[in-house]
């Protein structure tokens, strides 16, 4: 049986696998992403292929996902500094070889399936928890309201709708649901879906994001959604004018964004936790790879 070499994160809970890039064919990554994703196996909400050299990232259906982006700067950090206090710790290792003192900072540019220009990532931590805050140059991205309560927000690499759950409550047969509303929006062709049911209660903002990805043929209730967190706050700015927002998601922690200008430029800035959670290797079918 073929060996797989493997990371897997948890960016506040969207777990998420890391596989080498290593010229795999877009349709390879997806089928590899299948097979690993299944519980059987690595089980995980996405998967994505790195090359941390040319610091490149595509996820496994060539869609955007920032929660995976900030991961990556997880594991770009985690490259440059394996032999920290905690990951000696975890290795058995004496803590005093490896010297203590204040966690890093680490800046990354990197390029990421589904978004036109570079993102910047700003890593602070140490293994095998950190906080990664991914900033990204905004390009136009048109957000429609559809019906009350139903707003349509298109990213590069992702479409969202938008569902305040006041009006749209939860539905029991959630996919079934999601796929029924992506065909009447006309929205089967995306490389990505997501379904977005979200509302305030005393000032605190949460979600509950469902996303399907073309290529890859998964469709998961996702524990955390940053592009999800992303389209809902250039919602909510449009509407009233907010420029900050933390935004709690399904695995318990917040994802903080904020939208500001930059020498002109519009940006968002999407801030969080993220886990390293196993690394290893995985052994597959013979025809898996």
């Amino acid at each position: 049986m073929p060996a797989l070499t493997f990371s897997k994160w948890s960016p506040g809970g969207n777990t998420t696998l890391f596989f080498p890039l290593e010229g795999r064919s877009a349709a390879e990554q997806a089928r590899l992403a299948r097979l690993t994703l299944d519980p059987q196996h690595l089980g995980g909400e996405q998967a994505g292929f790195v090359d941390p050299q040319q610091r490149r990232l595509r996820m496994a259906g060539g869609e955007f996902c920032v929660n995976a982006s900030r991961a990556f700067g997880a594991l770009l950090a985690f490259s440059e500094n394996a032999r920290g206090p905690r990951q000696a710790a975890l290795e058995g290792l004496a803590v005093s070889a490896c010297g203590a003192g204040p966690a890093k900072e680490y800046h990354y540019e990197v390029r990421v399936s589904g978004w036109q220009s570079p993102v910047r990532l700003s890593v602070r931590g140490d293994s095998p928890h950190w906080r990664v805050e991914a900033a990204l140059r905004l390009p136009a991205c048109p957000v429609q309201s559809l019906d009350e309560g139903m707003t349509l927000a298109r990213l590069p690499g992702i479409t969202h709708v938008l569902l305040n759950a006041a009006l749209h409550p939860f539905p029991e047969d959630f996919e079934t649901a999601a796929a029924l509303l992506r065909q009447q929006l006309g929205l089967d062709g995306e490389a990505a879906v997501g379904v977005i049911w979200w509302r305030e209660c005393q000032g605190q903002l949460d979600m509950l994001p469902l996303v399907h990805v073309r290529d890859a043929q998964t469709t998961c209730l996702e524990s955390a959604c940053g592009s999800g967190a992303l389209a809902l706050a250039l919602s909510l700015s449009r509407a009233g004018g907010r420029r900050d927002f933390s935004i709690l998601q399904p695995g318990g922690s917040a994802l903080d964004v904020r939208l500001f200008s930059e020498g002109g430029e519009a940006l968002a800035a999407v801030d969080g936790p993220v886990s390293l959670v196993a690394r290893g290797q995985v052994w597959l079918p013979d025809d898996a790879t």
